[in-house]
């Protein structure tokens, strides 16, 4: 897939592929990026690898690896390593969260959402700054 040259690249790493849609069409409508998609962590980490997106939105449960080893392995990555992080997850404990942020994530949203706040997170996040945490 080729990127246009001033447009900001997001890969969505989730299994549902009716939400790969949904944040794909509103993403590209609405936030103007280039969206990349992959259904497991595997892929995740080779599209994050190759592409270098500006942003990364990543599910804590994958049908392979769990997103928050993902997060970990994403995190060893030199050219990832500085990279906008949101989990975007139905894990909702307390615990979970502090996990996310203190293994790198930026950000953490949980499923339920509306498209309308995670556009406003995204928006957020690509123009904060690479190291910023969000809640």
């Amino acid at each position: 897939m080729l990127f246009g040259n001033d447009k900001k690249k997001v890969l969505i790493v989730d299994d549902d592929t009716s939400l790969l849609r949904q944040l794909s069409f509103r993403l590209k409508r609405h936030e103007k990026v280039d969206v990349l998609l992959a259904e497991t962590g595997k892929n995740g980490l080779q599209e994050a690898d190759v592409f270098h997106p500006d942003l990364i939105i990543l599910d804590w449960t994958l049908p392979d690896i769990q997103g928050i080893d993902v997060l970990t392995q994403l995190r060893k990555m030199p050219v990832i390593k500085t990279t906008p992080i949101l989990m975007l997850t139905g894990h909702n404990k307390i615990g979970d969260v502090e996990d996310a942020f203190k293994l790198g994530a930026n950000g953490y949203m949980t499923k339920p959402f509306s498209l309308e706040k995670l556009g406003a997170k995204v928006s957020e996040m690509l123009n904060a700054g690479r190291h910023k945490q969000t809640h």
